[in-house]
């Protein structure tokens, strides 16, 4: 089951996934393209709102009667914005992010416990840079995600006698639709555009399908020994000094 996946990195995710024969459940916002995500992939999807605890519920119950069981959560929805300073945000702001990028993976993980433990199972939460090494004017959003990269190392410890593995991993930028849209509305959009090259230590700014294969092999029989990891999939944003 993959949240946020009918469109950018939640997508190429179940793209790569499907690719290796898995059988998979999107669940997103009901406005995010979910009818073309059906067509296009093939696999059903389930409309939810993470702010919801009594969606998250029924949501996992669906997923898991529609799959036959629930082996792999792959928290991936998020709420981005706004892009402000700790000062500039207000309580409803915080809220929202709180509620879907901190509360709705809790939820939905607590809701995949009972399914995930007949497995051995496995849990990915897609994190960020930002979590990690923080990200000015991005205050409350950094936040959420320092606190999922926290929930993993600790369900990872509390979990793992279930057999229940509980991985992160943590991109910087990657071009999905939503950021070539927000480059595209900037005053100097070529400007964007190298910034986001500048700030990875390879060169550039990644597709979407540079992200996906490191969330396969998390969740992979490969990857049966790693549990509690914070893996960063950020192109070397976070070494060395850049001019």
């Amino acid at each position: 089951m993959i949240t946020g996946g009918s469109e950018g990195i939640g997508r190429s995710i179940a793209i790569a996934f499907l690719a290796e024969g898995a059988n998979v459940v999107i669940a997103a916002l009901p406005d995010r393209h979910l009818d073309i995500a059906a067509d296009e992939l093939g696999c059903p999807v389930i409309g939810i709102d993470l702010g919801s605890v009594e969606e998250v519920e029924s949501t996992v119950a669906t997923a898991a009667a529609e799959l036959g069981g629930l082996d792999i959560l792959v928290n991936n929805a998020a709420v981005t914005s706004p892009s402000k300073s700790v000062e500039t945000t207000s309580f409803d702001e915080l809220q929202r992010l709180l509620d879907v990028n901190l509360r709705g993976c809790f939820w939905m993980m607590k809701c995949a416990h009972p399914h995930l433990k007949s497995g051995p199972g496995c849990v990915l939460n897609v994190s960020s840079m930002a979590g990690v090494v923080g990200q000015a004017n991005h205050a409350a959003y950094a936040m959420t995600k320092g606190g999922l990269n926290a929930l993993t190392k600790s369900a990872a410890a509390d979990w793992g006698p279930d057999r229940i593995r509980v991985n992160a991993m943590c991109p910087t930028a990657a071009w999905t639709g939503a950021l070539r849209r927000w480059a595209a509305e900037q005053p100097d959009p070529d400007d964007i555009e190298n910034y986001l090259n500048r700030i990875h230590a390879l060169g550039y700014c990644p597709e979407t399908d540079e992200i996906s294969p490191a969330a396969v092999f998390l969740c992979s029989d490969e990857a049966s020994f790693i549990t509690g990891h914070i893996l960063h999939v950020s192109g070397g944003s976070e070494v060395g000094h850049k001019n």
